[in-house]
């Protein structure tokens, strides 16, 4: 009981340190340096009925703050709206132009598939894929583009700021930050080496284009679901330099609408978080739960007062880090813990399955 005790304590210091380090790092973006000339950026977009979402990006996207970019859409076989949406923005936004996706190949999965033809329309020296629900601030592009080359890095993804609206959501969505920030440390990701020490989101990934062209990334993983984080890994395994940022106010984003669909939504690809082993998840989710139990039912008091101290520390942080109200943070902490074990349950049944759908799309697991 001691020795089990010890471990779950080690566990969550482990976990204190890692979100401590990210705390000081402060991952932002810093402020864009002045240059004479900036790169040509292309900025990817696939859209599977995005009507709704569109225009306040493609607004945003028209209000940028840069000399040297062009706007692409791949309309992936959307039902909705977004079509003729695409083509009334055309007319008055000259940097934008769209295309009707191709049929969808049997080896590949939807976005991938898009996202591999946006690629081969692009012109840019530099390749950013951002999905049609995030919503920009003007210095983005130049902020990113500078901060990429200083660091000489191959691909730059930023975690956007949470928009989060509903209860259900409140449950939900702070859970991907709060594993994020207290699982990996973000200034080790830009080392060559430990592919486990990587992470991506594919609601910003910025790529140096020759290294895209060369390596046709989204054509490698054509069939995965979980495509971010899977590039992000095979880059570290051949020694690339990327880097993770958190979104501060430059870009964020309504990731989902309602509990269900964020439960939904995560089960899809919760494991690759822990770096692709259910096992590693599942263990996450039970010391999570168990560790105060277990701490009053063996009698270690002294272990269970500095666990509290160190896990409100730590929400103090990690509030600070996501912009979150620290009155959310704290009243749904019970209610996001049902829900990481919702979440994780549902991630190993659709393994059991051996698929799900999203979108419309069915999709192997």
């Amino acid at each position: 009981m001691t020795i089990a005790g010890y471990i779950l304590f080690a566990f969550l210091v482990l976990r204190f340190l890692v979100l401590l380090v990210n705390f000081l790092y402060r991952p932002y973006l810093p402020k864009a340096k002045h240059q004479a000339e900036w790169p040509m950026v292309s900025v990817l977009i696939p859209a599977r009925n995005e009507e709704n979402n569109l225009p306040t990006l493609l607004t945003n996207l028209q209000n940028i703050d840069y000399p040297n970019y062009e706007v692409i859409v791949c309309n992936d076989s959307s039902t909705d709206g977004t079509e003729q949406l695409l083509s009334k923005f055309s007319t008055q936004f000259p940097q934008l132009s769209f295309f009707n996706n191709e049929p969808l190949p049997e080896a590949w999965i939807g976005k991938n598939f898009a996202c591999h033809q946006l690629a081969q329309k692009a012109s840019g020296q530099f390749l950013l894929f951002i999905d049609a629900d995030v919503k920009v601030q003007p210095q983005l592009l130049k902020k990113s583009i500078s901060y990429m080359q200083k660091q000489q890095t191959k691909l730059l993804s930023i975690f956007p700021e949470q928009i989060i609206k509903t209860t259900g959501e409140w449950k939900t969505v702070p859970l991907m930050n709060w594993i994020l920030l207290s699982f990996l440390p973000l200034p080790l990701v830009r080392w060559r080496w430990f592919s486990s020490l990587s992470a991506a989101n594919g609601q910003f990934m910025l790529f140096d284009a020759d290294n895209y062209r060369n390596n046709l990334w989204h054509k490698k993983v054509a069939l995965r679901n979980v495509e971010d984080i899977l590039i992000a890994r095979s880059m570290k395994k051949q020694k690339m330099r990327i880097s993770v940022l958190l979104g501060n106010n430059d870009i964020a984003c309504r990731m989902y609408n309602g509990y269900q669909q964020a439960i939904k939504g995560f089960a899809l690809n919760m494991h690759q978080y822990f770096s692709g082993y259910r096992l590693w998840m599942a263990f996450f989710v039970m010391a999570t739960w168990l560790r105060l139990p277990f701490f009053v039912l063996s009698g270690q008091f002294w272990l269970l007062g500095i666990s509290i101290v160190l896990l409100a520390t730590m929400k103090l942080m990690y509030a600070r880090l996501s912009f979150y109200p620290l009155s959310k943070v704290f009243a749904y902490h019970y209610s996001q813990l049902f829900s990481f074990l919702s979440i994780g349950l549902h991630n190993l049944r659709n393994k059991q399955k051996g698929s799900m759908e999203w979108k419309g799309r069915k999709y192997e697991v």
